[in-house]
């Protein structure tokens, strides 16, 4: 087979007339934008007033009206009551607590007024005594005091390191 600079052509492939089933869409009519119009105020349109002619002979030839264009009106403001400027609202101080769970956190302390980073301790709580009550009840003596061991299943005091007072105690149950 000669190689030329055209591929050869491809007669078989070719296809036409395919026909798709058109989608079937259902439409909802909207109402149509109002045009609205323009119109500025009354009081900011000139007035225009036709002046009278002045007495004109009969002989003389009839003159056309002199068109003067006068000035609206201006509007007539009513008289403001000044009042006096409202006082500033009370800026209350806003307190986040943060979210204390088992990792220390940094909080103000409620009774040495210090900025602290909270000490932990674990100490037993409900948690701890169910898990050992409900491995006991099962009959496994030996594993009923692991939960005594393991920190995730005790609850986290947090502490002020300046005056060793409990903040806040972290409870699992």
């Amino acid at each position: 087979m000669e190689k030329g600079p055209f591929p050869p052509p491809y007669a078989s492939v070719v296809q036409t007339n395919i026909s798709y089933p058109a989608p079937q869409v259902a439409f909802q009519t909207q109402p149509a934008p109002m045009a609205t119009v323009y119109q500025p105020p009354a009081a900011q349109m000139p007035v225009m007033a036709a002046a009278q002619p002045a007495f004109v002979p009969a002989a003389a030839p009839m003159a056309q009206p002199v068109i003067q264009m006068v000035p609206a009106p201006a509007p007539v403001q009513a008289p403001v009551a000044q009042m006096p400027p409202a006082p500033a609202p009370a800026q209350d101080e806003v307190v986040i607590k943060p979210r204390l769970t088992t990792v220390a956190g940094r909080m103000k302390c409620h009774y040495c007024h210090k900025e602290v980073v909270t000490e932990m301790k674990y100490v037993n709580g409900m948690m701890v005594w169910a898990i050992c009550a409900s491995l006991g009840f099962l009959g496994i003596w030996p594993c009923c005091l692991i939960p005594f061991c393991v920190n995730s299943c005790k609850d986290v005091q947090h502490r002020c390191p300046h005056c060793r007072t409990v903040i806040h105690v972290h409870k699992r149950m």
